[in-house]
C-alpha cells in the first residue's frame, strides 16, 4: 500500500473543533463545555472535562422512579431486556412432550416413566457414589478443592502403611480414601 496514494489521502478523517463551543454550565467553571449531560428529553447541560466527570460520579438513574419500577428494571437487566420463557412451556403444546403428541403408543413402550426411572438411578448411583466418598474423606459437599487436597493428604499420612506397620484395615482404608478423592477429583470438587 502506497501511503502517497489519493485514495489513502482521502479516507483520512481529522477532528476538527466545532467553532464556537459554550462554556462549561457549572457556576465559577470558564472552561469549555466539550461534553454533553442530559438532565432530562428536554434539557442538556454542557460540562468541561472535570465537572462531567463529577456530573457523572453524582448522577442517579433511577430519580423520579418508584420501588417496584426499581425491581422491575433491575429484574428484567439480568436477561438483557429480552422476553424470556420457561424451557418447555409453550402455548402450542399445552406442557406436553413432543413424543405424547406424536406417538400413538398404546402399549406404552415409549413412556417417559420408563426412561425417567433408568436415567434418575444412573444420577442417584453418580450422587451417591460423590456423597460417599465425601462421607470417606469426612468432609462436606461445601468445602474447598484446598481443604479437601489438605483432608486427603492429611488422611494418606495417617492411614499410610509405612507408618502405620503393615497393618491390613488401614491398607483398606487408604484404598478407599484415594478411590474418593479420585470420584471427587472427576467430578470436578479438587
Amino acid at each position: 500500500m502506497k501511503l502517497d496514494s489519493k485514495y489513502f489521502d482521502n479516507i483520512r478523517t481529522s477532528r476538527t473543533k466545532s467553532k464556537g463551543l459554550k462554556t462549561c454550565d457549572n457556576p465559577d467553571c470558564t472552561a469549555e463545555g466539550e461534553f454533553v449531560a442530559k438532565i432530562n428529553k428536554n434539557r442538556t447541560k454542557y460540562y468541561c472535562l472535570e465537572h462531567i466527570r463529577e456530573f457523572n460520579k453524582n448522577y442517579d438513574f433511577f430519580s423520579g422512579m418508584s420501588e417496584k419500577e426499581i425491581l422491575n428494571y433491575q429484574e428484567s437487566s439480568v436477561t438483557g431486556f429480552r422476553p424470556t420463557w420457561k424451557m418447555s412451556s409453550n402455548a402450542k403444546t399445552n406442557g406436553s412432550s413432543y413424543f405424547d403428541r406424536k406417538i400413538n403408543d398404546p402399549f406404552d413402550f415409549v413412556s417417559q416413566d420408563r426412561f425417567s426411572s433408568k436415567r434418575n438411578n444412573k444420577r442417584n448411583s453418580k450422587k451417591s457414589s460423590i456423597s460417599k466418598a465425601f462421607d470417606v474423606l469426612e468432609i462436606n459437599s461445601k468445602t474447598s478443592k484446598r481443604e479437601i487436597r489438605n483432608k486427603y493428604k492429611e488422611l494418606v499420612k495417617k492411614f499410610h502403611p509405612d507408618i502405620n506397620g503393615q497393618n491390613a484395615t488401614n491398607e483398606e482404608k487408604l484404598k478407599d480414601i484415594i478411590n474418593a478423592y479420585n470420584e471427587l477429583k472427576s467430578s470436578g470438587f479438587c
